[in-house]
């Protein structure tokens, strides 16, 4: 019996200096986890953010006309503060401009075209919620048409025909300049809607292509 005795606690001693020896193995399993963790939650931006969002971003990237960087100092990004009525881009010259609007319903007359444009001050107050819903029925086709014929207004006959204006827009949205005074600063410069419309007419009207302004009954552009 003593013998016996003597040897059970010669292994339980053994055990107890092997526990105080050798460190539990669970520590170890979780130093190895943590960097797995870590990477598992390194997934690609495509992967972890929700699809519409993604659809949204690339919406608004199609729209910039101009390349503008963010600014360093955390102001909104041109492509998340330009506005709807900019098109994508637009004809390299008034005849592909031409038969673009004749491709959208544009009456022949001759050399030049007539087609029905929203007014500027409809068209200037459009936000993306009216755009949107306008994509549903047949106002979607001069909601597009009057943002191309704007966008190659300021593009290309706008004062000196150089694009300053825009140009001037689009860094004033990029450094976070609200929208509604950006307008009112580079766009209208000075002009009342009615001027600006006139003269955006006159300058299509030189060119072979008759506006005929209409209004819907939306919201209006206030400067």
């Amino acid at each position: 019996m003593s013998v016996v005795m003597a040897a059970v606690m010669s292994v339980t001693a053994g055990v107890l200096w092997l526990k105080r020896e050798i460190p539990s193995p669970e520590p170890a399993y979780a130093e190895r986890e943590s960097p797995l963790v870590e990477a598992r939650s390194l997934k690609p931006l495509l992967e972890t953010a929700k699809p519409a969002e993604m659809t949204a971003y690339a919406v608004q990237k199609e729209l910039v006309p101009v390349k503008v960087e963010p600014q360093p100092d955390g102001a909104a990004s041109a492509a998340d503060a330009l506005p709807v009525w900019l098109a994508t881009d637009t004809p390299g010259s008034v005849d592909r401009l031409k038969a673009e609007l004749r491709e959208r319903g544009a009456r022949q007359m001759g050399d030049a075209v007539r087609f029905g444009m929203l007014k500027l001050a409809e068209l200037l107050a459009m936000d993306e919620k009216a755009w949107a819903a306008g994509q549903k029925t047949p106002a979607a086709n001069e909601n597009e048409a009057s943002a191309l014929l704007l966008t190659y207004y300021l593009q290309q006959l706008d004062r000196a025909g150089d694009a300053a204006g825009l140009t001037a827009f689009m860094r004033a949205l990029a450094k976070g300049m609200p929208q509604k005074r950006a307008v009112s600063e580079f766009i209208l410069a000075g002009r009342s809607l009615p001027e600006f419309e006139r003269e955006l007419g006159l300058a299509f009207e030189g060119n072979g292509i008759g506006l005929q302004f209409t209004r819907r009954g939306g919201a209006v552009f206030a400067p």
